[in-house]
């Protein structure tokens, strides 16, 4: 058992982690072959189209995932509503982006991005038979094949000069790679049926989930729209190239998280003592990887910019290091929504959700035109300050998980990480070193640093650790 929940995490590391080094090759190049205002274009124009891909898919995939019998009637079900909606909201978007804008470039690739909707929404069945089976090696291998074609592709057309286009071609095949590999991996014939007290039951259980979710993309991506709006694609370039930086580890490592730890909480679902335990260990583990990385992230912005994306860049260097900080606080209550999911209680934290992401576009929307970049970064801050008490007071009042369990699995990695920015920050002012050897140094001091100091407040950290994969 201790043996197949480790090559579970590594076939989701494999995949996250390969994801991780295959973005960065192509967000360098992007970063490179295009300007500011090129860049900021097609990432609002694809944040539009993954506003309406990822309410679909989160109202779908979780609830199948956590559902005792999956029939194939259930798959049928979800198969051809996903199609038929996709294609509804191809025509929709298409129309409504010609009565926004005269320009037909943006009307032509506005309606090519929305086709990645029907392709992430065709795959959607495929995942959840493979998250509930844990056969976690084919979804490793079609995110990765999926990524490497579409690296090549967008790649290919941002030299020929194309521009937005590349992050448009980047995504198509990327999706189109991903669902054909699925397909031929489980390969079936799903029959056209939809059953209709099924499909009402399905997106009855899948509304709460698929407004948190939304929440958290709608900010993501509508930050950057709203931003388009007030201060123009400079600085929807700026502060992207800011936020690809902090979201290429985040989105890698908590979505790999995510995955395994749902159905693993699911299971525990109804014995309340375990959860929480198992929630505990789960966050000191992230926290102790994930709290120092992205400190570590805030502490060498201006040598990450500057020296791998260029002067021309220099603008999101604050802004990293606002995302960075922001991302380092989330780490605190990252498995509270997945656990409200697994105990079907996110009805808890809807409103909060919904009212802070609606605050943070509203602060984007009214400094966004003089702050420009840098309103974007607070307003997630701010948001994140918000919204991490009241997870942890919404799972306290599922589950019995209180503050006490919070500060157990935090503080280590909290006061560690303090100790490794002070030293970092000390140190580095007075090495005298410039360039990718100022960086190397400011990384290995702080990877010292904070050793030592989590193990001077936790000497056991390793076999406890260990117990998370044998014990529970």
């Amino acid at each position: 058992m201790a043996n197949h929940r480790l090559m579970t995490l590594i076939w989701i590391f494999t995949e996250k982690f390969g994801l991780i080094f295959l973005s960065m090759i192509t967000f360098i190049a992007f970063a490179r072959l295009m300007s500011p205002a090129e860049l900021g274009m097609g990432t609002v124009i694809i944040a539009i189209v993954e506003v309406v891909a990822i309410l679909y898919s989160s109202m779908l995939e979780d609830p199948l995932v956590r559902l005792e019998h999956l029939e194939e009637k259930h798959i049928c079900t979800a198969f051809w509503f996903a199609v038929l909606i996709s294609l509804g909201s191809i025509v929709v978007i298409s129309f409504a982006v010609m009565l926004y804008t005269t320009s037909l470039m943006i009307q032509w690739m506005t309606a090519a991005a929305s086709v990645k909707i029907l392709f992430t929404m065709m795959s959607r069945v495929y995942v959840v038979e493979m998250r509930r089976t844990s056969n976690f090696k084919m979804l490793a291998s079609r995110t990765l094949l999926g990524k490497v074609a579409g690296g090549v592709g967008g790649i290919a057309i941002a030299l020929w000069g194309f521009g937005p286009w590349a992050l448009i071609a980047q995504v198509l095949i990327m999706e189109f790679v991903s669902v054909v590999v699925l397909m031929l991996g489980n390969r079936r014939r799903i029959a056209f049926y939809i059953d209709g007290p099924f499909l009402r039951e399905l997106l009855r259980a899948g509304a709460p989930v698929a407004i948190n979710v939304m929440s958290w993309h709608m900010l993501q991506r509508g930050v950057n729209v709203v931003l388009g709006i007030t201060a123009g694609t400079h600085a929807v370039g700026m502060f992207n190239i800011a936020m690809r930086i902090i979201d290429l580890p985040r989105t890698a490592i908590y979505n790999g998280l995510m995955s395994y730890a749902l159905p693993v909480f699911a299971r525990r679902g109804t014995d309340t003592p375990r959860l929480i335990g198992l929630i505990s260990d789960s966050t000191a583990i992230s926290g102790f990887l994930l709290t120092p990385l992205f400190v570590g992230i805030a502490l060498t912005a201006e040598d990450i910019i500057l020296l791998i994306f260029g002067a021309k860049w220099a603008e999101a260097i604050p802004l990293l290091q606002v995302l960075a900080c922001t991302a380092a606080i989330g780490n605190t209550a990252m498995y509270a929504t997945t656990a409200l999911v697994a105990v079907n209680r996110t009805h808890l934290t809807v409103k909060a959700e919904v009212a802070t992401t609606l605050l943070a576009l509203a602060l984007v929307y009214s400094l966004g035109h003089r702050y420009a970049g840098m309103a974007a970064a607070l307003a997630l801050l701010a948001r994140m300050v918000i919204i991490t008490p009241l997870q942890m007071r919404g799972l306290n009042t599922a589950i019995g998980y209180g503050w006490r369990p919070v500060f157990e699995s935090n503080y280590r990695s909290v006061i560690a990480t303090l100790i490794m920015a002070a030293v970092v920050v000390f140190v580095s002012s007075h090495l005298g070193l410039r360039g990718y050897l100022h960086l190397a140094c400011s990384i290995g001091i702080g990877t010292l640093t904070y050793a030592l100091a989590y193990s001077a407040l936790h000497p056991r950290w390793p076999q406890e650790f260990k117990l998370v994969f044998t014990a529970r």
